[in-house]
């Protein structure tokens, strides 16, 4: 009986020691998880005061517009402008906001003036804007706790990640309910899972090419997925100081 009594009590010690020594990660909570992914970006103070950012992308999860493309965004008020290529290789510029979705659109230079011309150039320019900016920057998606949902933690090779769940109850074109897979050491997104209405795997993105873009901000420039190999790269991320405002209403 004595016996079988240290025998219980070595084997509760054991569990208990591997508890708290072996899995330490497993006794956060949200708020704690959320923190750690703002410090992998280089902190939410230094989102919050980034206001412009200039940015380029290559990709190959939407062909809406051919070749790398650019950005120069408000984030405050909206105001975008992007440069960029149509079909036929002719030069695009786009003046728009955001949020209203209204706009000006040149092509080669010219205006176009037709209402509806200008509404079928436009549209697809801000949907890529959507997408673009949605898996360049987690940080849009952190705003919102009661969007975020902690799972249980993942084995990925030899390494635990957090799990955090970002349900989009207002998903824009090229936004996707996701999963993101957090490096428990450093905060910094390791996969990213897009997530279709039902659950099953879009696609499957590694991040890399970590860059401080400015400020002390800290943003993966380069997704591949695992599934299909697709890639969404940008060349040139920066946030900046000040921008004129002509950018925002002159071609």
């Amino acid at each position: 009986m004595f016996i079988q009594n240290i025998k219980k009590s070595s084997y509760l010690l054991f569990f208990l020691f591997s508890t708290l020594f072996t899995n330490p990660v497993f006794s956060q909570d949200k708020a704690e998880v959320v923190s750690l992914i703002w410090q992998g970006i280089g902190g939410k103070q230094s989102w919050d005061e980034a206001r412009y950012f200039m940015f380029s992308c290559k990709t190959g999860i939407h062909q809406i517009i051919p070749g790398e493309h650019s950005y120069i965004w408000d984030r405050v008020n909206g105001n975008c402008r992007f440069e960029g290529t149509n079909g036929l290789q002719g030069k695009v510029l786009a003046l728009f906001n955001t949020e209203s979705r209204e706009g000006k659109i040149f092509v080669n230079n010219k205006a176009i003036t037709d209402r509806d011309s200008a509404k079928t150039l436009l549209e697809p320019i801000i949907n890529s804007f959507y997408s673009d900016s949605f898996w360049l920057f987690p940080s849009k998606n952190l705003a919102d706790p009661s969007q975020l949902v902690l799972r249980d933690q993942e084995l990925i090779g030899n390494a635990r990640y957090y799990v955090v769940e970002i349900q989009l109850r207002n998903k824009k074109y090229g936004e996707y309910s996701s999963k993101l897979f957090i490096d428990t050491n450093t905060g910094r997104v390791y996969q990213w899972q897009a997530l279709s209405d039902d659950g099953n795997i879009l696609y499957n993105f590694l991040t890399s090419g970590f860059k401080d873009v400015g400020g002390g901000l800290m943003l993966a420039t380069a997704l591949v997925d695992q599934k299909t190999g697709t890639t969404i790269n940008y060349p040139i991320v920066s946030a900046l100081i000040n921008v004129e405002e002509d950018k925002f209403i002159k071609p």
